[in-house]
């Protein structure tokens, strides 16, 4: 257990046939279990949908980068490498470099 949560836990899920036939080969190919396999994805979707919403955050200006970053899981530089990519403005003001301050003076 870690601070109440369980380590790992069993679960189970349905999935087409096209899919699971898709996750035979790429494991297959990687020398992987299913299991394996299907727990790499979710880790790797999971991380994608927090960089997703930290982006949106930060579009709509509810968050500063540093948040945004910190909420992303990545370093200040690479998030606005993302926002780059993205095509989305990089908006930074008096107020975002106060909050940017403070978070370096909590950690």
């Amino acid at each position: 257990m870690y601070h109440g949560i369980p380590m790992s836990e069993t679960i189970s899920l349905r999935l087409p046939r096209k899919t699971l036939k898709k996750l035979g080969e790429v494991a297959d190919r990687e020398g992987k279990d299913r299991s394996s396999l299907i727990r790499e994805l979710l880790e790797h979707g999971i991380k994608e949908k927090d960089l997703d919403n930290a982006v949106e955050l930060y579009h709509k200006g509810q968050v500063t980068g540093w948040k945004a970053a910190q909420l992303a899981g990545i370093s200040l530089w690479n998030f606005y490498k993302i926002l780059d990519e993205k095509g989305i403005l990089i908006q930074y003001s008096e107020h975002d470099l106060e909050e940017d301050l403070k978070g370096l003076t909590e950690e």
